[in-house]
């Protein structure tokens, strides 16, 4: 369990605020799917300042930017596999912790899961 104090408890910060921009940003968008949009340069960078912007709100971390890939292309896979966008928020944002797990793997690459898995 990731928790104050944790060393990736930042990181985990920023996936869950980015997420939330990213899922909430595209949740109104009703639109065919283009080409173009499984394109991986289909890509958008947000700045996220400690302050807030214009487009993103104040936050307790520190400033990154956030890459958002192919965000029509996850967005139409949430629809088709019938995942409410406020669910899948509250999963991966709510007020729960995520969970952290090490792949046991060379690449020493890190998964974060939900209360609900």
């Amino acid at each position: 369990m990731i928790s104050e104090g944790h060393k990736n408890y930042e990181l985990m910060l920023n996936l869950q605020l980015g997420i939330r921009y990213s899922v909430g940003k595209n949740a109104s968008i009703t639109r065919a799917l283009k080409p173009a949009d499984f394109d991986p340069k289909e890509k958008f960078w947000t700045r996220f300042p400690t302050e807030g912007s214009k487009c993103t709100p104040p936050h307790q971390s520190v400033d990154f930017r956030w890459k958002d890939y192919c965000p029509m292309v996850f967005r139409h896979l949430r629809e088709m596999l019938g995942i409410d966008p406020v669910n899948y928020m509250l999963a991966i944002c709510g007020s729960d912790a995520l969970r952290e797990l090490s792949s046991p793997g060379k690449s020493g690459c890190l998964f974060y899961l939900t209360q609900d898995d």
